[in-house]
């Protein structure tokens, strides 16, 4: 089979026809263009001078165009001689070596190795006395063999029979040890569930005493100040009861000068029973004071109500378990007394028994 050429023909034909139809569309337009331009009645009137030079403008184009295809077809022509001389010189130099290569094989088919005798035929060959020993077709230590065989399949087989009683129990026993761990679980979070109850019912404890503490110590210090403000107060009225100025003892005035109409002030009498009034006046208050507030008493009797709210709320959360555990027993007995009824009810029924009172109650019997 002739190679194809490196540069096909075909290509300059397309060209070709792709110039003209370039050609044909250049055309098309020019006429539009002239046409559009003859129509316009700006552009219509053109002078015989200027359509000869269209004329002949047109017409050197022509030729020019005429001249360019010409050389076209030239230059087109001498490629296609070109190319079908390579084609042809590269068909000659694969024919010369195809011939060349199919005289060197028929040259080395006549070398002497390469001309062998035929073989002998399948009847002509006999076997000797050495062919006897292949004939035997058994194995002699296939007993042994098989012996071994056995023996490892019966260790196998033993070994997993031991392997299978030895994890037999591992179910059973994880149960057992996971058993055991759910009751340490337990009886660690009891202890540490009561350690924090204890400590905080000590807590609580050390809280009340520290703020009957912190009640007395407030207490001793009003008691103290009252003490030291009756003693103020008791000095206080001495003085004022020995003060020369206010019980007027001596005159305040210039040597030898004397007035009649001087006043002396209250009598000392009086000076006491105004001050009696102010202590009476001044008992009252303070007596008036106690026994309006209290706040010592009025925070432990908070504190008592909320004990007492406290204790309510977790004796009510212990009744509140304690019904429910009651109810769930309860639950369980009526789940397995139903069980045992639908058991006992099975064991009648599984041999057809037939109900008293049912459709088929009067089965087999006569009717009298």
């Amino acid at each position: 089979m002739a190679d194809a050429p490196a540069f096909p023909v075909h290509s300059l034909q397309v060209e070709a026809l792709q110039r003209e139809q370039n050609r044909i569309d250049a055309r098309r337009a020019r006429n539009a263009e002239r046409a559009k331009r003859f129509n316009s009645g700006k552009r219509r009137n053109v002078s015989v001078e200027t359509l000869a030079r269209q004329i002949a403008h047109n017409d050197s184009r022509r030729d020019e165009e005429r001249e360019l295809d010409k050389r076209y077809a030239v230059m087109a022509e001498r490629v296609s001689l070109i190319v079908e001389e390579r084609r042809q010189a590269d068909l000659e130099q694969r024919q010369s070596e195809l011939q060349a290569l199919k005289q060197d094989w028929d040259r080395r088919s006549t070398l002497p190795k390469n001309d062998l005798p035929k073989l002998a035929s399948a009847s002509e060959l006999e076997p000797g006395k050495a062919a006897a020993q292949t004939f035997v077709g058994e194995d002699p230590s296939a007993p042994r063999r098989k012996l071994r065989q056995h023996a490892q399949m019966r260790t196998w087989s033993l070994e997993q029979m031991a392997l299978k009683e030895a994890h037999k129990n591992d179910g059973k026993e994880e149960d057992r040890r996971f058993a055991a761990w759910e009751r340490h679980v337990s009886q660690q979070r009891a202890q540490v569930e009561a350690a924090e109850k204890r400590a905080k019912a000590e807590v609580q404890l050390d809280l009340r005493a520290a703020r009957d503490r912190q009640v007395a110590d407030r207490k001793q210090r009003e008691w103290d100040d009252a003490v030291l403000d009756a003693e103020c107060n008791a000095l206080e009225m001495e003085r004022m009861r020995n003060d020369p100025m206010l019980n007027e003892a001596r005159e305040y005035l210039a040597d030898g000068r004397v007035r009649p109409d001087h006043y002396r002030g209250l009598t000392k009498a009086q000076v006491i029973g105004i001050y009696g009034e102010n202590e009476a006046v001044e008992k009252y208050r303070k007596e008036v004071n106690e026994s309006q507030f209290d706040e010592g008493a009025q925070f432990r009797a908070e504190s008592d109500h909320v004990n007492v709210l406290v204790a309510a709320a977790e004796y009510h959360a212990q009744n509140e378990k304690l019904r429910e555990r009651l109810d769930v027993q309860e639950h369980l007995q009526k789940m397995m007394i139903e069980e045992r009824e639908r058991k006992a009810a099975i064991a009648k029924d599984r041999f057809g028994a037939i109900e008293e009172g049912g459709v088929l109650s009067g089965f087999g019997k006569s009717y009298r």
